[in-house]
C-alpha cells in the first residue's frame, strides 16, 4: 500500500539518517602575542559573560568573503552518504573583538546542513593556526553560530547552561553582534570550542581521545562517523571497538560490560538532560550534534552536548513520533529494554525535571535574552510553548500515557552512492517554460513546465527549511509528472544568482503518477537558481536553473499514485 506523497518529507528526513586587511576601527588596540599567549591564569570567562552583548568585527578579502559565503555541504551529500568527502575553504581575516585586535586569524564556515546560509554565515576562528601556541584569554578558537535555527537566541545558552545545572559538562555560552567588511550581520551565539582547554576544565586529563558525530552510534559501521579531535596523528580508535563489543552482550551482561567503557550514571543523566531539553538532533534522538570523550584515568566514555541550537522541540521534525524519551541510537535503545534500567532512566528524568526544570526562572530568562539581543516576543513564542508544554509530555510518556513510536538506527556502511550524478536546466518566464534534465538511465527528459508563484508556504516535503520562501514546478506527463519543489533562502530572495546549499536553498525532483507510484526521484546537487527579474511573493516568476541532479537510484524514498 502506496504512502502518501505528502510524508515524503518524513521518509526524506530518514535518507539524510543513513546519511590583506585594512585597519581596525579608531581606538581599537592591537594585542600582542605576548597578550594573548598561553598564561597559567584562565581569563575565558571573560568572553562567556552572560549579561553583555560582545563586539566581533572580521575584516577578510571581499572576495575570498564571496566564496566563504558560497560555501558548504549539499543536501545531495548528506543524504546519499557524501558527507565525509567535503572540506571546508580556509582563510585568513584581521579580527577584532571588543577592540583587541588578532591578524592572520584562520576563518571558515560552520554547518552541517539545517544551519547553513549564505547570508548569515557561522563561522569558526582559529588564532594559533598561522601564529602556533596564540591564545586570546586562554582560547585557541571560538565558535560563532548564526541562529538560523534558533530565531530566539535563546535555546542554546538555556540548554547547556541545564545540562551543567546537572552535573554534566557543557560548552559555556554567550552573545556577540558580528560583522564582516563593515557589514552588520546581527546577534550570533558564541559557543565555546570542545577542544583541549575544554577537556581541561572538565576532566582529569586532556590526552584522551575526542570524537565529534556526524550521524555516529557505536555501531560496527556507524562508529566511523565519529570523527577523531585529538591524537589524530596517532589515530588509534580502539577504544570506540570495545564499546561495540560490549553492546554485542546479552541483556543480562550489557549494563557490567557497557559499564566497563562508558560511564553509565553520568550517561543516564545525559540521556534524560537530552530528553528535558528537547534535543532530538542529539546523541540519543538523531545519532548527531554531540560529543564523547575517553578520559584516559577512568577510561571510560562521557557525552558532551553540542548543536543545541534545534533543542526545545516538542516533536521530533525528523522522525514524528519517537519522542520525547529519544531512544533512537544502540545504547539508550538497548538500556531502554532492560526494565532495570528502563525504571532508571525515568527515575532520572522525574529526579532532573525536579533539579533544573524551573519554568517561571526559564521564561524569565527568555526575558533577559530577549532584551539583551534584541529578539521579537514572536521570535520567543516557540520557546514559551515548549516551556509550557514539554514536562507535560514527559510525565505522559514514562506514565505510558503517550506512545512513542520505535524507531533505531540501522548500522549499515555509510557508502558515498554517486552512481547516477547528471544535469538540469529550466528557464521560466512569468511563471511558464521548459525544464530539461538526464534522468538515471542517461535519457534527456524535456518537458514543458508551470511554476507557481513564489509562496511562504512550505509544500511540506523540504524539512528544516524556515527562513525560506518555496517555488513548486509542475511538469505535467500522461505516464508520470515531475514536480519540482524549491527552498529560496529569505535574505538571498532577489534578482540574480543564488546558490543551492543546504535546505535553505535547495531542489528536490519527485515523479508521480508513474506505474511505481510517487516518489522522491533525484536532489539538486551544486548549482544555482537566478531570477532574471526581481521576484515578488504571490505573483509569477522569471528564473533560471542549473544544477548538478543527484538520483536516488535503488535508494528511492516512496509516495503514493495519488
Amino acid at each position: 500500500m502506496g504512502i502518501p506523497l505528502r510524508v515524503v518529507a518524513a521518509l526524506l528526513s530518514a535518507a539524510l539518517i543513513v546519511s590583506g586587511c585594512g585597519a581596525g576601527d579608531g581606538g581599537t588596540e592591537v594585542a600582542s602575542k605576548s597578550d594573548l599567549s598561553n598564561t597559567k591564569v584562565d581569563t575565558s570567562g571573560t568572553l562567556f559573560e552572560s549579561d553583555r552583548v560582545m563586539e566581533v568585527n572580521i575584516e577578510m578579502s571581499p572576495a575570498d568573503y564571496q566564496t566563504l559565503r558560497g560555501d558548504g555541504r549539499q543536501l545531495a551529500h548528506a543524504a546519499l552518504g557524501c558527507s565525509a568527502e567535503f572540506e571546508w575553504a580556509h582563510f585568513q581575516a584581521k579580527v577584532s573583538v571588543d577592540g583587541e585586535v588578532l591578524d592572520n586569524v584562520d576563518i571558515r564556515k560552520k554547518g552541517f546542513i539545517g544551519s547553513l546560509t549564505a547570508s548569515r554565515p557561522s563561522f569558526k576562528l582559529n588564532f594559533e593556526t598561522h601564529e602556533p601556541g596564540r591564545r586570546f584569554h586562554s582560547l585557541e578558537r571560538m565558535t560563532l553560530n548564526n541562529n538560523r535555527q534558533d530565531p530566539s537566541n535563546a535555546r542554546q545558552c538555556i540548554s547547556y547552561d541545564m545540562f551543567r545545572a546537572a552535573g554534566l559538562p557543557a560548552p559555556r555560552c554567550g552573545y556577540a553582534r558580528v560583522s564582516v567588511n563593515g557589514d552588520d550581520l546581527g546577534i550570533y551565539t558564541h559557543v565555546e570550542s570542545v577542544k583541549k582547554h575544554f577537556l581541561r576544565r572538565n576532566f582529569s586529563s586532556d590526552a584522551g581521545n575526542l570524537y565529534e558525530a556526524q550521524l555516529g552510534d557505536f555501531g560496527e559501521f556507524t562508529k566511523e562517523n565519529y570523527q577523531l579531535k585529538t591524537n589524530q596523528e596517532i589515530n588509534d580508535r580502539s577504544d570506540l571497538n570495545r564499546v561495540v563489543e560490549a553492546l554485542r552482550a546479552e541483556d543480562h551482561n550489557l549494563p557490567g560490560l557497557l559499564g566497563q567503557v562508558v560511564d553509565l550514571d553520568r550517561f543516564l543523566d545525559y540521556w534524560a538532560m537530552e530528553a528535558i531539553t528537547g534535543h532530538w538532533d542529539g546523541a540519543t534522538g538523531n545519532s548527531n550534534n554531540h560529543l564523547v570523550y575517553r578520559d584516559p584515568n577512568s577510561g571510560l566514555f562521557t557525552f558532551i552536548p553540542w548543536g543545541t541550537d534545534g533543542s526545545f522541540g516538542l516533536f521530533h521534525p525528523l522522525q514524528v513520533g519517537t519522542g520525547p524519551l529519544y531512544r533512537y541510537t544502540i545504547i539508550p535503545n538497548r538500556l531502554y529494554g532492560i526494565p532495570e534500567y528502563r525504571e532508571k532512566f525515568h527515575q532520572r528524568v522525574l529526579t532532573l525535571l525536579e533539579e533544573v526544570w524551573h519554568p517561571q526562572a526559564m521564561n524569565a530568562e527568555l526575558d533577559r535574552i530577549r532584551d539583551l539581543t534584541g529578539a521579537s516576543e514572536a521570535d520567543m513564542k516557540s520557546a514559551r510553548n515548549f516551556i509550557a508544554a514539554h514536562d507535560g509530555r514527559l510525565r505522559a510518556s514514562i506514565a505510558g500515557e503517550l506512545v512513542q513510536r520505535e524507531l533505531v538506527i540501522a548500522d549499515q556502511s555509510t557508502v558515498c552512492r554517486r552512481d547516477v550524478v547528471t544535469e538540469i536546466t529550466a528557464s521560466f518566464t512569468d511563471g511558464i517554460g521548459q525544464l530539461e534534465f538526464i534522468d538515471e538511465h542517461g535519457d534527456m527528459v524535456t518537458a514543458m513546465a508551470s511554476a507557481q508563484p513564489p509562496s511562504k508556504e512550505n509544500s511540506g516535503v523540504i524539512p528544516l527549511s524556515f527562513g525560506s520562501y518555496f517555488i513548486t514546478v509542475v511538469a505535467p506527463d500522461p505516464v508520470a509528472t515531475r514536480l519540482i519543489f524549491l527552498s529560496v533562502e529569505k535574505s538571498e530572495f532577489g534578482l540574480g544568482e543564488i546558490a543551492f546549499q543546504g535546505v535553505s536553498t535547495s531542489l528536490f525532483l519527485i515523479q508521480t503518477g508513474g506505474p511505481q507510484g510517487g516518489f522522491l526521484e533525484a536532489f539538486g546537487g551544486p548549482g544555482y537558481i537566478t531570477f532574471t527579474e526581481p521576484p515578488v511573493l504571490g505573483q509569477p516568476a522569471s528564473f533560471e536553473i542549473s544544477a548538478e541532479l543527484w538520483f536516488l537510484g535503488d535508494a528511492r524514498i516512496f509516495g503514493a499514485s495519488n
